[in-house]
């Protein structure tokens, strides 16, 4: 059966009239945060006042905001990417799965990482790695847990991920500084439970990571392309509320409450290809938890215009460690511009780690004919699912035996 696009006429005029004046009142909410941004940009005792009454008032189970990391640049300030380092070196990581699969003949999943050591004007082609780990059930009773896993599956690609950057990091410590490690995630890790529980193994598996960067003297940043998050949209939205006295603190931080709109959109405007705006902290609970943990690993970041385009935004994500020292900042900016200048507008060394990670469907069919050919080695048996073999045959071409 194909599908009748002409039974779908209606809907797709609906669809784009709808999303025509969703964009003409984004556009309108842009304009009216603009004119804050530049009615409050340095006016730091007001940005404090702010930020104090919305913390007091706000739900902390929804409130979520940016807090200007210093006072050296206003708000709206486009900053200029410095001379790049004559020398340094990155290096990126990043992760794919193969998810457990119950109508498969044998159940596992398996972690891919990929990775790259780009020595940046050294002259020398870079390094790339990868570091494969298949998981499987060890026990009967363990088999169950497999079946319901996805997410634990994901928790444990991302703790690889941090944990191979680090122990690469480690590797290259006396490397040409500076030595930059990147994510392609956020580093305000929090998977499981609720931001004001303590932080579980998993997280505190991710800080033990983030803290061997920093012990290896490497500079840490989690790269974000196309950020959906408004942390200082918030921030904008507590200032207008300080003059509204119908204001509704509570609804801080929800969606409704900043009308769906990131702070790419507000950066978006103000930033030039290769610039990028002052240092915030992310104000959140989760965030407290960090920096209870270890003060250096309280999670700032900055919005970069990564080019080669006006309105192309990437959020980046650093630790205080590296916030508080100028040129550190500057050299997290103008490195990761230089590798967007590579690729058009995304981190080379982030599209190699990516491509050097994804399993392919041809991978993962060698990798089942070798689980099944060393079953069968060890007297092992297993077969596909009836729906399995069922969808197999339909999608290889052939069709369903109809009778007579």
């Amino acid at each position: 059966m194909t599908l009748e696009i002409e039974k779908l006429t209606v809907d797709l005029t609906k669809m784009a009239a709808q999303a025509a004046a969703r964009q003409q009142a984004r556009r309108d909410l842009v304009d009216e945060l603009l004119e804050t941004v530049a009615r409050y940009a340095a006016d730091w005792a007001t940005i404090a006042q702010a930020l104090t009454t919305a913390e007091a008032r706000a739900d902390p189970k929804h409130y979520r905001a940016a807090r200007p990391f210093a006072h050296a640049q206003p708000l709206n300030a486009g900053i200029d990417p410095p001379n790049p380092p004559p020398q340094a070196t990155l290096i990126a990581a990043d992760g794919s799965q193969i998810m457990p699969d119950r109508h498969a003949a044998h159940l596992y999943y398996l972690i891919n990482v990929g990775g790259i050591v780009y020595f940046h004007g050294d002259g020398r082609a870079p390094l790339q790695f990868t570091l494969p780990v298949l998981i499987y059930p060890q026990n009967d009773y363990d088999e169950a847990d497999f079946l319901l896993s996805s997410g634990k599956v994901s928790i444990a690609r991302d703790r690889l991920e941090i944990g191979t950057l680090a122990d690469v990091a480690w590797e290259y410590r006396g490397g040409a500084a500076p030595v930059l490690a990147i994510l392609d995630q956020r580093l305000l890790y929090w998977p499981i439970g609720g931001p004001d529980a303590a932080p579980n193994e998993d997280v505190q598996a991710w800080l033990r990571a983030m803290l061997k960067a920093r012990d290896a003297g490497a500079l840490l940043a989690g790269y974000i392309d196309r950020p959906m998050t408004g942390y200082v949209v918030t921030l904008l939205r507590a200032l207008g509320g300080l003059t509204d006295p119908g204001f509704e603190w509570t609804a801080l931080g929800k969606r409704a409450a900043t009308g769906g709109l990131a702070d790419a959109a507000i950066y978006g405007q103000i930033l030039r290809p290769g610039q990028r705006s002052p240092v915030f902290v992310n104000v959140s609970p989760p965030n407290a938890r960090f920096a209870e943990f270890d003060r250096a690993l309280e999670v700032c970041f900055f919005y970069l215009n990564p080019g080669p385009s006006q309105g192309t935004i990437a959020r980046v994500d650093i630790p205080r460690w590296v916030a508080s020292n100028d040129t550190a900042v500057d050299h997290v900016h103008t490195l990761l511009v230089d590798q967007c200048r590579i690729m058009g507008g995304y981190p080379y060394v982030l599209a190699r780690a990516d491509e050097l990670a994804v399993i392919g469907h041809q991978d993962h069919q060698e990798l089942d004919f070798l689980i099944d050919l060393n079953m069968q080695k060890h007297g092992v048996s297993g077969s596909l699912t009836a729906k399995q073999a069922s969808k197999d045959w339909a999608r290889s071409g052939k069709t369903r035996f109809k009778g007579p």
